[in-house]
């Protein structure tokens, strides 16, 4: 008779890794009360989201965008994230960002990086245990 063990259940401390259900959408208000990102900076982990509200109802406003100018995952975006339509806008919007690679993401507004708009994403992240099996006689 012939039984498998899987070896990271049985020989390996077994390394959690969260699936998008267990994600968690952080936010990030844009503008409001002058030239910032509120949190300027942000600690998140792989799988998880960022929402930037640049909307009155949620404290944000002004005429900005977000434009990530380096790290494992770029963007840039205002009323969209779409090429030719994500420079700094006035109008109420939200937009979502997931991070699905650890590192570093500096951010900023194109229209007031030099009034310092601007901040980091720490996304981090572990390595996901890959399952093997072998047989016993």
């Amino acid at each position: 008779m012939r039984i498998a063990f899987p070896v990271a259940l049985s020989a390996l401390p077994l390394v959690l890794v969260c699936t998008p259900a267990c994600a968690t959408n952080h936010v990030v208000v844009v503008g409001g009360t002058g030239f910032v990102y509120t949190p300027n900076s942000l600690t998140i982990q792989v799988g998880d989201s960022v929402t930037f509200t640049n909307d009155p109802v949620d404290g944000g406003g002004g005429f900005h965008n977000v434009h990530a100018t380096g790290g494992p995952t770029l963007f840039q975006c205002s009323v969209t994230c779409s090429a030719g339509s994500n420079t700094p806008n006035g109008s109420a919007w939200k937009q979502t960002i997931r991070f699905p690679t650890a590192g570093t993401v500096n951010f900023q507004c194109d229209q007031h990086a030099g009034f310092g708009m601007s901040g980091t994403i720490t996304v981090q992240g572990t390595v996901p245990v890959r399952l093997q099996s072998f047989e016993v006689d």
